[in-house]
């Protein structure tokens, strides 16, 4: 008796900690899109303060390019890390059911 209720609290346990895995999932992805979307406005303000000068310009360009590529990089591990989350809470969802 006590040992299957160690068992059941033990599912709860990990279902529990699958939630706040997918909490930190979505905080992470959030996390690298506000630092694409301030890399962005970096190079944006570049622009505009130094609007004559050859070599701002192109770092201006450049942290937009950085901008870019970031939220792609965290959009692709928050994709990647969602699916194998979503995997694995399929089989907590079956243990709970039984």
């Amino acid at each position: 008796m006590i040992k299957e209720q160690k068992e059941e609290d033990l599912d709860l346990r990990e279902c529990l900690a699958l939630e706040r895995t997918t909490l930190a999932n979505e905080r992470t992805f959030l996390a690298y899109a506000r630092t694409a979307v301030m890399v962005f406005i970096t190079g944006i303000t570049i622009f505009k303060i130094f609007p004559g000068f050859l070599i701002i310009f192109i770092l201006g360009w450049g942290a937009v390019l950085l901008s870019i590529i970031l939220f792609f990089a965290g959009l692709k591990k928050y994709t990647r890390r969602f699916r194998s989350i979503a995997i694995i809470e399929s089989k907590c969802s079956t243990r709970n059911k039984e």
